[in-house]
């Protein structure tokens, strides 16, 4: 579906805060577009902001300082020379090593960008991204050789979008810069409409427009003026074998990595602080951080009801003295959605951007970088979806349920029962013993599109894009451990896909870096040397993270249940709310795009205001996709009405 103009639309506000952003253009840049660009990333870069553009490049930057805030770590950053030219975005936490073997006296600078210049001089591009240690993306510029050099971290923590055409190579930060670099709203893909609406989000390499793409994570593109840009991966996680050590070992082992990760994310010239759920992996970065910081500042979100974790919060914050924040999450809260999909730049469905949204912008008012417990759970075994995933591998050897279509089959039945663990590991077996998101279609519309699929997603596969990846990811595992493989899927998809980009959307809006220690690659290497009956025992879930959490957390925190933090979505489509949401999703409009048949979500809507069935979730993607064309193709100002008709009735 083209774009309704020549333009990419002009949202109807800014964020309230002005954390690094890049963007650029190879062959025939244009200056006027790349300032477009940089003005969709100065919620992400307060501090500075730079462009260059001469011959067949440009290249623009706008920077949260967090280290060395002097004029030496503006960007694009360059060598004597000024053959090479760089913009970056994220942290390399190794920094002081690399820049002690390049030789101090060759910097100019305290900053870690710098050792991205120099290490390029030394190492060339391969001996580089060998070396370091981050969360980053980057783009370099080689003018004698003539050649762009764009590049993502080994876990894809930060971004990096781009898309070709016309004999121009245009990258950036986020979605909507790069739509300002191409002058243009391209067509939706209806597959990515597709994956979002079954997996909640459109996975690497595609974006919900065809012809852009996200650079996967742990890979290089490489583009020369004229000429199409290659991608290849850099790196992969070693598959090394599980090394013979004892239990005590492996948790002293882990207990000095995950210290060290944490001193090393400490580093910064600005205030440094950290989410505290109340889980595990946060509760564990809190109690490391208590030990080398005197002040620590904690922040918690939380909610009315059953679920709400902010009393185990408080019982961490009160064991280490924290300086402790609290946010509540409550029904009004829903008015910020639209905000929150112009952000993200393509339908996102995972509900938790709301609560990490507030919790963002209430954290920047106290501290510029929180550390965070994310990885804990892809790397330790933290999912009840990886016992099920053991007894779908056993029930698909019997040849039991081997033709059953099951998600269509149970789908309905799964969102209703208590038995929703019984009906995974059955869809699981039906489907090969994969390891696939949400089976069941107990969030996404997985098994439900036949009851509201429009004339556009009608005969759509039944096979996502994003289905076909965790595929192949499974099959490439075959003949390890079924722990080891499931953890590796979540690994190389659903982490980078869905919370890590969350997780950077949501602070960046607010100037706010987010630094996650469990995901240090010194961890990530430990746990793949791991025994897998040390991440789940007996079904039970990151069993020596939890013998950790024994030794350092306060008393019966290291037995809680996972919970996870889901917001009350049920309620927001139930109630006050009700008529505002409905009108949106259920509009002439909004069914007129062709993805919906009217009647079957018009049953699904009075289904769930009766509580017949549980279809929170699915309404959200419902909202959340109508929200985005209204933004992003219709670009009328709709959604400025939406929220305040949603604020009056609040």
């Amino acid at each position: 579906m083209a774009g309704r103009g020549p333009s990419p639309p002009r949202l109807g506000w800014t964020a309230d805060a002005i954390m690094c952003g890049i963007a650029g253009q190879v062959g025939r840049p244009c200056r006027e577009a790349l300032e477009r660009a940089l003005q969709k990333l100065l919620h992400r870069g307060p501090d500075q902001r730079g462009t260059y553009v001469a011959g067949d490049v440009g290249l623009a930057h706008t920077r949260l300082a967090v280290l060395d805030l002097s004029e030496d770590g503006r960007q694009p950053m360059t060598d004597e020379s000024g053959r090479i030219r760089v913009v970056f975005n994220g942290e390399i936490y190794n920094h002081r090593e690399l820049r002690n073997e390049l030789g101090p006296a060759r910097f100019r600078s305290r900053t870690d960008t710098e050792v991205l210049v120099r290490g390029y001089e030394t190492w060339g591009i391969d001996g580089l991204l060998r070396r370091i240690r981050g969360m980053f993306a980057f783009g370099l510029w080689d003018e004698r050789d003539r050649t762009f050099y764009g590049a993502r971290d080994h876990l894809g923590k930060k971004p990096f979008v781009y898309a070709q055409r016309d004999g121009r190579f245009s990258f950036a930060s986020t979605i909507p810069a790069l739509l300002e670099l191409l002058g243009t709203v391209p067509s939706v893909s209806t597959d990515s409409v597709l994956d979002f609406l079954v997996n909640t989000y459109i996975p690497a390499p595609w974006t919900i427009f065809e012809g852009v793409y996200k650079l996967p994570p742990a890979s290089l593109l490489v583009v020369r003026p004229g000429e199409v840009a290659t991608v290849e991966r850099y790196w992969t996680p070693a598959n090394t074998g599980h090394r013979v050590r004892s239990e005590e070992e492996y948790l002293e082992a882990v207990a000095e990595k995950l210290a060290e990760a944490v001193d090393r994310r400490l580093e910064a010239d600005v205030p440094v602080g950290a989410f505290l759920s109340g889980g595990i992996d946060s509760s564990l970065v809190v109690a490391l951080m208590a030990e080398k910081r005197s002040r620590v500042v904690t922040l918690s979100m939380g909610f009315e009801g059953k679920g709400n974790e902010l009393p185990f919060a408080r019982a961490v914050a009160r064991h280490f003295g924290t300086v402790h924040h609290e946010q509540t999450l409550d029904l009004n809260d829903l008015g910020v959605l639209p905000e929150i999909v112009s952000h993200f730049g393509e339908p996102f469905g995972d509900h938790a951007a709301v609560p990490n949204w507030i919790i963002a912008k209430a954290a920047r008012s106290h501290v510029t970088v929180v550390l965070t417990g994310d990885g804990g759970d892809e790397l330790f075994g933290g999912y009840l979806s990886y016992p099920a995933a053991r007894v779908a591998e056993l029930v698909h050897r019997t040849r039991v349920l081997r033709h059953v279509d099951i998600p269509d089959a149970i789908s309905a039945w799964a969102a209703t029962t208590p038995l929703r663990k019984v009906a995974r590991v059955a869809a699981m077996a039906a489907a090969g013993g994969r390891y696939r998101i949400d089976i069941t279609g107990t969030r996404g519309f997985r098994g439900w599109l036949r009851h509201a699929a429009g004339p556009r997603l009608r005969g759509a596969a039944a096979i996502t894009r994003c289905d076909v990846r965790r595929d192949e990811l499974w099959m490439k595992t075959e003949g390890r451990h079924w722990v080891d493989r499931a953890l590796e899927v979540d690994l190389l998809s659903l982490l980078p896909d869905d919370f890590l980009t969350k997780v950077d959307v949501t602070t960046m809006a607010h100037a706010l870096e987010a630094r996650s220690p469990f995901l240090d690659l010194d961890i990530v290497d430990l746990t793949r040397r791991m025994p897998p009956e040390l991440k789940v025992r007996w079904g039970r879930t990151k069993y020596l993270l939890r013998k950790l959490a024994e030794r350092r957390l306060p008393k019966g925190l290291s037995s809680r249940t996972k919970q996870g933090f889901s917001p009350p979505t049920a309620e927001w489509f139930r109630g006050d709310r009700e008529p505002a949401l409905r009108n949106i999703v259920l509009s002439n409009r909004a069914l007129e795009r062709g993805f919906f048949h009217g009647d079957g979500l018009r049953k699904m809507w009075t289904e769930h205001r009766l509580a017949r069935c549980d279809h929170g979730q699915r309404l959200w993607l419902t909202l959340v996709l109508e929200l985005w064309f209204r933004i992003f193709i219709d670009g009328d100002g709709d959604v400025a009405e939406w929220m305040r008709a949603e604020r009056a009735v609040a």
